[in-house]
């Protein structure tokens, strides 16, 4: 009897699982359209005629460094499909690939329905031409931006609806309507491998900044890194003993053209990013008003062991991406968290919001 019992448990565990397994990442998160819906509602002020004048929210579908998963980039996709009509845009922030040799190649991309509506960006992994070789020269040979471009941005840029120069790796995009511009940097131009066109980054992002303030849009900037020397900000989107990480030198360059944008009136909403496939707002100490929220990385096979929080197949853990939503009624920045919503220490990670003039976290839960 016992040894039936136990059968029949397993059987049950193992149907159970299946059921589990065939889950869509909609079905993992049921609760996501009542809770985006009301985060879109633009804030009700007293009187009808100043509240009708208020631009609706902006919203975005990010997640990062998805490394070649492709069942993950299908699940990603299939739920911003399902949900599309309450995002401005979906984008994933580098780290297409594992690595840019023929071992881990980015066809699964173009082969997965819905990838036209994603917009993407370079990552450092993207470039690397011997994902073997970790020595001090691993970036001498690196893949160069018109490489980059026509590998991971030709087949697709032109259905994105951005604003680009052929060949090129960085663009921006505006939500009028909305009085958001989204501006996407190539973290991998650098001074020592390809300064012309690091330079020419540089003066084009200080152009895309005037443009903004001239046009009264509120500045999101999308790259793969952190912003350097960064400082984590304590909150629940911060994994729990997580302080400091950052890379990119240049970006400091981009900080100081945003902070001049600043301090000239301009509207800076936040930077946005991965890289370090954690979970966390931080700060660069040497600009203290520009918050950037890194997301973990949306692959969960090759990565989990870097990735803060536990990833289980079967459940609503092995999806991870964020609605990032900017309010420019009220200067906020709301998120919600679709998917691994709970790090290792167990902190609930469902959603924050934050006032991006002020700093103030306004809720967290």
């Amino acid at each position: 009897m016992k040894k039936l019992i136990t059968i029949i448990t397993l059987i049950a565990a193992a149907a159970a699982y299946a059921y589990c397994a065939d889950k869509t990442m909609a079905e993992f998160n049921p609760e996501f359209e009542d809770t985006i819906i009301q985060a879109l509602k633009p804030k009700n002020y007293p009187g009808w005629a100043h509240y009708t004048h208020e631009p609706k929210p902006c919203a975005f579908f990010h997640f990062s460094d998805i490394h070649s998963d492709a069942v993950e980039f299908a699940r990603l996709a299939e739920f911003y499909a399902a949900y599309e009509k309450y995002f401005d845009d979906a984008i994933c922030t580098g780290d297409l690939v594992e690595a840019s040799n023929e071992k881990s190649d980015f066809t699964y991309w173009g082969k997965t329905p819905g990838h036209e509506k994603i917009l993407n960006i370079i990552g450092n992994h993207d470039t690397l031409r011997d994902h073997k070789n970790w020595e001090p020269n691993v970036w001498d040979n690196q893949m160069t931006m018109k490489e980059s471009y026509d590998y991971y941005m030709k087949p697709f840029i032109k259905g994105w609806n951005v604003i680009y120069e052929e060949g090129k790796t960085y663009y921006f995009k505006d939500y009028t309507a909305k009085k958001v511009r989204l501006i996407v940097i190539d973290c991998m131009l650098r001074q020592s491998q390809d300064g012309a066109a690091e330079d020419g980054q540089l003066k084009w992002f200080k152009e895309c900044l005037t443009g903004a303030k001239v046009k009264g849009l509120h500045v999101v900037v999308a790259c793969h890194f952190p912003v350097r020397n960064a400082k984590a900000v304590a909150c629940n989107f911060t994994e729990i003993g997580l302080n400091e990480g950052g890379w990119y030198d240049e970006l400091n360059k981009y900080q100081a053209a945003v902070d001049s944008f600043m301090k000239t009136g301009g509207n800076f909403v936040s930077w946005i990013g991965g890289h370090d496939h954690w979970d966390y707002v931080c700060i660069n100490p040497d600009f203290p008003d520009q918050y950037c929220v890194c997301i973990a990385a949306a692959n969960r096979r090759q990565c989990e062991q870097y990735n803060n929080g536990f990833r289980v197949d079967g459940t609503k853990s092995m999806d991870l991406a964020n609605a990032f939503i900017v309010d420019t009624s009220t200067e906020c920045v709301k998120i919600i968290r679709i998917g691994a919503d709970t790090d290792s220490y167990q902190q609930q990670r469902h959603g924050i919001c934050f006032n991006y003039k002020t700093k103030e976290i306004i809720s967290q839960y």
